[in-house]
């Protein structure tokens, strides 16, 4: 069974409870206090419904109770819309009864000055059992259930599409104000939740439960923050295994979002890359505002999936279909000529001034003879060239428009591939196709670079990397914990050989005679190299000197780079001098490792020299990586065909480089009072030879 699976949390009697309880109930249905009970009845919900107000005695035609003790029963979920101060005896009236869930709509707790005040409601709240979705939320809805337990305006209307996407936001307020413009564009929701500072239930919880409902075909999650970077990691984890895609909108990413984040939900936010690293590794569409989230739950919300890349494109509009074709390829999906026996087969519908090839040119013959537009969009579809079709109409209205609507509605319906339309056509003239199309369940755009991200994102999704491998639940003891607390160079290689890495022969003396002879051991040339915790960047202040070819050049060498360390740095404790083997004829590479507060190590690799330094020529993974991913690692490098060899020089050892890097990963997540590793350079040697560090740097944990 996957770890994860027995972590589920059960939340079925909040998704679906068999009555309500709504504390602070008004008799004005337009108020924010008033309106959970119209919504549980405009929705038609089949469970009891209690409003709790001890100033009236019936709201909307049902009996009221002064509070939660002088209930008939117990609900399976209180409402809680009073102000922050009354709070804390709900919450306690809740435990009293074992009530098993409270959603707290209240604001003014950890996301104000008032973190206390939900210390104290959760304190209570697990006195009694009860679980706590909020506060500072604006509560869920479960479409398929009837269940509305939300005060939000947006879904006080009859039009609900009911769909197969779950939507998990900690802000309420956009969380239901972007549910409502994608269902207006056509998406439909099984599930939308907001869980504002998230004091108890939080997205991972949703987003596991919404995971393993074989409905839920996109999970969507506009975040602030975490404050268990592995929970959320296990979630998306959970999520890939069960093939179910997700797409995030994570904000804060700015230092003022970041400032905005904290105080609206009290969230913890990580740092950028870090986000976008586990986002990569775990195959997460990431979304960057409303109009994504629509536009992904118009084509993830079906059940069809690409098998590739390739699209197919009909259009009315040699222009259109242009700008199409220009936006796919920019986004990565392929808009090649159809096969030649597919293009003669569309002759019989395209006229002459048109074109068979892709796109495919039907241009506003169309208007004339709609009938032919069935028979060229089945041919397309059918072509196993072709792994997604995209139809651009224009201004195609009357009973033209209805043919056309008509034919697309079936044939979304019985094709097997991704099927999306852009009808580039104003609301007066063909709002009534429009509305069939959304109606029925035909992705529908008004936009040519919309309709083509919203394509590639699941052609991309599709050819999503491996789910990463796991830690080892073993990896092997901690070398840190006995080494010096102030480490050097000498100790980074030590650490980095003890897992297994190659370094370069090198001996520490604290003698002239000892480095005298550590060369004749080792062979000439050398490095000569000051050994002190305060001198991490030795070429800064002069503590290196490289090439020396023999006896005399050391003895010179020797005293010159102990004079000028104890000058730049009078501070500096030094511990010796390392004698060290001059590696040559590779290329240099670095390998880091940097520990994440919210996700843990990451480890990177690059090109050593301007590469990392000015190009930022790096790739990154959350550790540990396999050999294999430390390979695509290697490969996703803007610099790697300097690796695999170009003009006339050889290729490198990529695959001890990999290895390398492999080796790392584990050791960081073995190694907890690492917080930082700098192995640079790293010499690759031509391939079948090997890669070994020349230089590393290791910072211990400051937060310990």
């Amino acid at each position: 069974m996957n770890r994860l699976a027995a972590k589920v949390t059960d939340i079925s009697r909040l998704l679906s409870p068999r009555s309500v309880a709504v504390v602070g109930a008004s008799g004005n249905p337009e108020s924010i206090s008033g309106r959970p009970v119209k919504l549980l009845q405009r929705f038609g919900f089949k469970g009891r419904i209690f409003p709790v107000n001890p100033g009236r005695e019936r709201i909307a035609d049902l009996e009221c109770f002064p509070d939660i003790a002088s209930l008939p029963e117990t609900p399976d979920v209180v409402l809680v819309g009073v102000r922050a101060g009354l709070v804390p005896g709900v919450i306690s009236q809740c435990a009293d009864r074992r009530v098993p869930y409270s959603v707290i709509f209240s604001s003014g707790f950890a996301e104000s000055d008032e973190s206390d005040a939900q210390r104290e409601i959760m304190d209570t709240a697990r006195r009694g059992g009860v679980r706590i979705l909020g506060p500072n939320c604006q509560g869920l809805v479960n479409f398929a259930g009837s269940v509305p337990l939300s005060f939000s305006a947006s879904l006080d209307s009859d039009s609900r599409p009911l769909g197969n996407v779950a939507y998990v936001s900690q802000s309420g307020a956009f969380g239901f104000a972007s549910f409502a413009m994608a269902a207006e564009s056509g998406v439909g929701f099984k599930y939308v939740v907001t869980t504002g500072n998230q004091a108890d239930l939080d997205i991972v919880d949703f987003g596991t439960a919404f995971a393993s409902d074989p409905e839920v075909r996109l999970l969507v999650f506009y975040m602030e923050g975490l404050s268990d970077g592995p929970r959320f990691i296990e979630m998306l984890r959970f999520a890939g295994e069960r093939n179910v895609p997700v797409a995030i909108l994570k904000v804060g990413k700015s230092p003022t979002g970041r400032t905005a984040a904290k105080s609206h939900t009290a969230a913890l936010t990580g740092e950028d890359e870090a986000w976008r690293t586990v986002f990569r590794q775990y195959g997460v569409i990431e979304i960057e505002d409303a109009e994504d989230i629509a536009d992904l739950g118009k084509v993830f919300g079906r059940d069809r999936r690409s098998s590739g890349k390739k699209l197919g494109i009909i259009t009315t509009s040699g222009g259109a279909g242009i700008i199409m074709a220009d936006r796919s390829w920019d986004l990565g999906l392929e808009v090649a000529p159809l096969p030649q026996d597919v293009q003669v087969s569309l002759e019989r519908f395209v006229p002459s001034f048109g074109s068979t090839a892709n796109p495919v040119d039907l241009t506003a013959q169309v208007i004339n003879d709609p009938e032919g537009f069935r028979s060229c969009l089945d041919t397309v579809l059918d072509c196993p060239e072709v792994d997604m079709v995209a139809v651009v109409l224009s201004m195609i209205t009357g009973d033209s428009g209805a043919v056309v609507t008509r034919d697309l509605i079936e044939a979304a319906r019985l094709s097997e591939k991704p099927m999306a339309c852009c009808w580039l056509i104003n609301r007066e003239q063909g709002g009534p196709f429009l509305d069939e199309l959304i109606t029925k369940g035909v992705p529908l755009f008004r936009s040519l670079k919309r309709c083509a991200w919203a394509l590639a994102q699941l052609a991309r999704w599709m050819e999503r990397p491996a789910l990463p491998a796991r830690a080892p639940d073993n990896p092997g003891e901690p070398f840190l914990p006995g080494m010096p607390p102030d480490l050097t160079e000498y100790d980074a290689k030590r650490l980095l050989e003890r897992w297994g890495v190659p370094v370069s022969h090198e001996i520490l003396t604290t003698s002239l005679e000892g480095a005298i002879a550590a060369a004749e051991e080792i062979g000439y040339p050398v490095a000569l190299k000051i050994v002190s915790p305060e001198i991490l960047h030795k070429t800064d202040v002069g503590a290196v000197a490289l090439r020396l070819k023999d006896k005399e050049e050391l003895r010179n060498a020797y005293g010159r780079l102990l004079e000028r360390s104890s000058k730049a740095v009078p501070q500096a404790r030094i511990r010796g001098v390392l004698i060290q083997e001059m590696v040559s004829d590779g290329m240099e590479c670095m390998i880091g490792v940097k520990r994440d507060p919210l996700f843990g190590p990451l480890v990177a690799v690059g090109l050593g020299g301007i590469y990392v330094e000015i190009l930022n020529d790096v790739s990154i993974r959350q550790a540990p990586v396999d050999r294999d991913e430390a390979v695509r690692m290697i490969r996703d490098l803007r610099g790697f065909p300097l690796l695999a060899g170009t003009r006339g020089k050889p290729p490198r050892d990529v695959d001890a480089l990999a290895d390398m890097v492999s080796k790392i990963s584990v050791m960081a997540c073995a190694e907890d009072t690492l917080g930082e590793l700098d192995v640079n350079p790293v010499f690759v040697l031509d391939e079948g030879n090997g890669a070994v560090v020349v230089d590393a740097v290791v910072i211990r944990r400051s937060d310990l």
